[in-house]
């Protein structure tokens, strides 16, 4: 026993000096949690869950805290391990692992409205979901993450954490009613309009809150040379304008003519620039001196309508800058203080609500000054412990997933809103659509904790390849620009009737419904506007990519349509096209903007090591040595096409099964839906889902062939799958099932993914 209490310890140091130079046992502090609920269960009449059994445990820890299904190896190994703290073990490496990060960005990206692209568009949407996932990966705190957001300012590559305001571009009041609703549990946008008609909230309080970040802008990057040739082509129009002005008749003509030439020709080129800026989606934030003022009908008499509204936080202290802050320093201090009546609150319960299924106050988001947690002395303890922990996330969730309430099994009875539940356990509820595909991932890869690199430097790449375009563009002056531009606006030009003439046909033809016509135009119509790209590669962006190659004191970088840039040194070499340009010229390579490609020898070694860790798999799975090269081909199908649902863009696009079974598509706060449906079945049935769950080298399949018998192999599947073994009568069903003809193992998997006990977390 002493032996065990010791390895106990050890557990739980990675969370020693948690809180100030204390050591923090997340056991003992859930056995204080626990002690607050039997005291509510004694006074309630209520009595705790039954404790949960090892096989729901392994099951549920890993769809909790990771997002998916434990692998039967996974399952196998925590099952077999005798230690009592096995559970406790568990759980700081589950909250430790990648894919823990993986799983709270599913979370977070929801809550956040976190999109790759849309409203933020697509630099800055990928800097914002790369930022949220690194600062989960660092176990960033709360506190910290929600500062770095609410006072986010600069471009996506150096600041991720603008998306947040991009992703409410234009519309500084709606990002106000996302803020006080997400961070502190409160619905002030009716006060927008009028006084909260159910709260204390009045209208002007909305603006004084409204003022503290109204002087944001979200803003497309020009740059100083895009600026300057923006004068330029303002300038030749105004010194015609004057021209025309002149009582010298000639001068009048000349003017004239050159006014009309000018604005001609100004069509193309704002056109073929606004075609390059189309391309490079290139976003900022900046805080200007901007004031914000009642609406023109405002209707209260502590002040006049149109008035400017001074900043003021609408409860708890003041939000004063200290030397050297901003309003919006100060406002984001005051966001984040545990002083703030709400902040603590609303994050604690969140956390709680994920692990138990419902929080201690509900509507989380939707707090008053009457509402009440269901357990009052709980959620008191829960706040001081937040504190306490700095706001360290993990470590609270530790508690959490730590009490004998959490480990205890589910209860099946449905939660009203409105009605108090006292957590005897937690609720059973069905997987987020996130945590069906990972699960199905995990079915599939027989490692679905690797780290997926290629995922993670294609975002990096697509950072460093919008900022070499930027610092490119910005190396010209603006009279280089603006020639260039002319350049490329004679191809516009040349090319706009056969635009204008294609663009009429494709709409006769799709009223026509010849979808064959509108797609043949279609191509015709992409081929014209690839050729125009091409110019503006040709006359601008070659020539800024060389530019900033002689800036940066790298080799010249010659350029040749359709083969990109090259180098001395690099003959030929071309990388992937960067998603800030279709053309050419994006490619071109500039040392410290494009990651060095590996040499030979990297690669290689790089390759073997994989393959080193593949090879164990196919000797744990009993892989023959002549299929490995088979396998190995799988594997690298796998892990390329089978990414975990927070490597995918967010939302996933549509038609993709996370979307069928009810991802949120980020367009609202939680918008995500966990509700049945009748495309969820017929995606399970027709698409290429279940094929590969059924191929040979599948976790799932390696599992089943690994098993010798067909009792055997219908145990791996129930493994596998549920994460248990299969009853006497379960058994007995299978037989008589197989008796009747449905005696291939492909449709008991079948029968078990499309059950509750799959899709329901238990």
């Amino acid at each position: 026993m002493k032996h065990a209490f010791a390895s106990l310890g050890l557990v739980l140091s990675v969370f020693a000096s948690v809180t100030s130079g204390a050591t923090f046992n997340p056991v003992a502090e859930a056995r204080e949690i626990d002690s607050i609920l039997e005291r509510d269960w004694k006074a309630n009449g209520l009595k705790q869950n039954a404790a949960a059994d090892d096989n729901t445990m392994v099951r549920r820890l890993y769809l909790d805290i990771v997002g998916r299904i434990p692998t039967a190896r996974e399952a196998e190994a925590f099952l077999n391990d005798g230690s009592p703290d096995k559970k406790a073990k568990l759980i700081e490496r589950l909250l430790k692992s990648e894919g823990q990060a993986l799983h709270a960005f599913n979370y977070w990206a929801d809550v956040l409205r976190a999109q790759t692209s849309g409203q933020a568009r697509i630099i800055a949407g990928t800097a914002y979901t790369e930022y949220l996932k690194d600062s989960l990966r660092e176990n960033k705190p709360y506190d910290q993450l929600v500062r770095e957001l609410v006072s986010a300012q600069g471009q996506a590559w150096d600041n991720g954490a603008i998306g947040y305001y991009m992703r409410d571009r234009g519309m500084p009041l709606d990002n106000l009613a996302n803020t006080a609703r997400v961070f502190l549990g409160t619905r002030i946008e009716c006060a927008q309009c009028h006084d909260h008609p159910f709260d204390k909230w009045t209208q002007m309080q909305f603006f004084q809150m409204g003022a503290f970040t109204y002087g944001l802008d979200t803003n497309d990057y020009y740059g100083a040379s895009m600026n300057d040739m923006r004068g330029i082509v303002r300038d030749r129009e105004s010194e015609a304008r004057a021209m025309m002005k002149s009582k010298d008749k000639k001068e009048q003509a000349k003017g004239k003519e050159l006014y009309e030439k000018y604005r001609k020709e100004g069509q193309y080129v704002t056109r073929a620039i606004a075609d390059l800026r189309n391309q490079i989606q290139y976003t900022q934030v900046t805080l200007k001196d901007k004031d914000l003022r009642l609406p023109h009908d405002y209707q209260y008499d502590d002040a006049k309508p149109k008035s400017v509204v001074a900043p003021a936080t609408m409860m708890g202290h003041k939000a004063e800058p200290r030397p050297g802050e901003t309003q919006l320093d100060a406002y984001a201090r005051w966001m984040t203080s545990p002083e703030n009546p709400r902040f603590t609150k609303v994050v604690a319960n969140r956390l709680w609500k994920r692990a138990f299924g419902v929080a201690l106050i509900e509507p989380l988001d939707e707090l008053l000054d009457s509402s009440v947690a269901m357990v009052p002395e709980l959620m008191t303890h829960l706040e001081k412990l937040m504190v306490e922990l700095n706001y360290d996330m993990r470590a609270f969730q530790s508690v959490i997933y730590n009490t004998k309430a959490y480990q205890s099994e589910v209860t099946r009875e449905e939660y009203a809103l409105g009605t108090v539940y006292h957590f005897t356990g937690p609720l059973l509820r069905r997987m987020t659509a996130e945590q069906m595909w990972d699960s199905f991932v995990t079915l599939i890869n027989p490692d679905p904790e690797m780290e997926n690199a290629v995922a993670r430097e294609k975002a990096e790449q697509r950072l460093l390849s919008a900022m070499k375009m930027r610092d490119a563009l910005d190396s010209l002056t603006g009279e280089q620009l603006f020639e260039g531009a002319r350049e490329a606006a004679k191809a516009y030009k040349a090319r706009a009737e056969r635009t204008i003439e294609l663009q009429t046909q494709i709409a006769k033809a799709r009223a026509d419904e010849d979808k064959d016509k509108a797609k043949e135009l279609g191509r015709q119509l992409s081929g014209l506007q690839k050729e125009m790209r091409k110019e503006l590669d040709k006359h601008i962006v070659a020539p800024a990519m060389q530019t900033l190659a002689a800036k940066v004191g790298a080799k010249p970088v010659s350029y040749t349509p359709g083969k990109g840039g090259s180098s001395d040194e690099a003959e030929g070499s071309m990388m992937m096209a960067s998603m800030t340009s279709s053309g050419d010229a994006a490619k071109m390579k500039i040392p410290g903007y494009d990651k060095p490609e590996l040499t030979k020898e990297e690669r290689a070694a790089a390759e073997k090591a994989l393959q080193a860790e593949w090879t164990k798999e196919a000797q744990y799975y009993g892989i023959p040595e002549k299929e490995l090269k088979y396998y190995f081909q799988a594997r690298s199908s796998q892990i390329k096409n089978w990414l975990r649902a927070a490597e995918i863009d967010s939302p996933a696009p549509r038609g993709h099964y996370l979307r069928e079974f009810g991802q949120s598509d980020r367009e609202t706060i939680e918008n995500a839906n966990n509700e049945a449906s009748v495309p969820q079945a017929l995606a399970m049935m027709n698409g290429q889902l279940l094929p590969q769950i059924l191929n040979k080298y599948s976790q799932l399949m390696l599992n089943v062939a690994k098993a010798k018998y067909p009792d055997d192999q219908v145990e791996a599947t129930y493994m596998s799958v549920l994460t248990r073994k299969p009853t006497q009568q379960e058994r007995d069903v299978w037989a008589a099932a197989s008796e009747s003809g449905l005696n291939e193992i492909d449709d008991l998997i079948y029968a078990l993914l499309n059950t509750q006990q799959f899709i329901f977390v238990q």
